[in-house]
């Protein structure tokens, strides 16, 4: 059995992270419309059971969880039922996903009996390994969802709308504005208006070019 704190986390590149996404997407969402549908591509495209049960969060802090055989993703029960939970809930699904195919191969080795062994584990793993296999996750996450080509086409949708209005001053502007881009943009995607915001900054997409550069 694998001692948790001996748990190493792989070392993944970023472009290579955001290959691996644009991959899967390309493979399991070939429309290659948004907003990426998540459920659909559990449901029909991969071997992945999605369990729901009460107060994963309160136990484990999160609300969805890839357990070790990478075939079931658990749900908490109530934000699984929370219409108003969905967008975090789509984000937290993806992000396992990135799990399955960023560190399958570590996973494989970690032996658990429970959920409440597995979240053990994770909670004894060196918080260094713990950050890099939850940010390798996120990005991957991040770029499934928001595809940097349709995030690039809703940007300059909303900075035209804005110039329109007699906004232009981009370059000064502080973080208020992007942040109403961000609403403005994320419900195309359904991703909370943050995800959108950090692939943005991720993506070195701001501050952006004005509507009268843009080709």
């Amino acid at each position: 059995m694998l001692d948790p704190k001996e748990f190493k986390s792989p070392f993944i590149k970023i472009e290579d992270i955001r290959t691996s996404a644009d991959e899967f997407r390309a493979k399991y969402w070939p429309q290659d419309t948004i907003p990426v549908d998540i459920f659909d591509i559990i449901e029909f495209g991969l071997d992945i059971e999605i369990r729901t049960i009460l107060n994963l969060r309160e136990a484990g802090d999160v609300d969805a969880l890839l357990l070790g055989d990478l075939k079931t993703i658990v749900l908490d029960q109530n934000d699984f039922l929370n219409d108003r939970a969905q967008n975090r809930l789509r984000f937290s699904i993806a992000h396992e996903i990135g799990h399955v195919v960023l560190h399958s191969d570590v996973f494989k080795k970690i032996s658990y009996s429970s959920i409440e062994e597995w979240i053990q584990f994770f909670q004894n793993i060196p918080e260094d390994q713990y950050t890099w296999i939850e940010q390798h996750a996120y990005e991957f996450a991040g770029r499934l969802l928001v595809p940097r080509e349709k995030l690039i086409e809703k940007l300059n949708d909303t900075v035209l709308i804005a110039e329109n209005a007699g906004f232009d001053s981009w370059d000064t502007s502080g973080e208020s504005t992007r942040e109403y881009i961000a609403h403005a943009i994320a419900p195309g995607f359904e991703v909370s208006a943050q995800v959108i915001e950090k692939r943005l900054i991720r993506e070195n997409l701001w501050p952006p070019p004005t509507a009268k550069q843009t080709p």
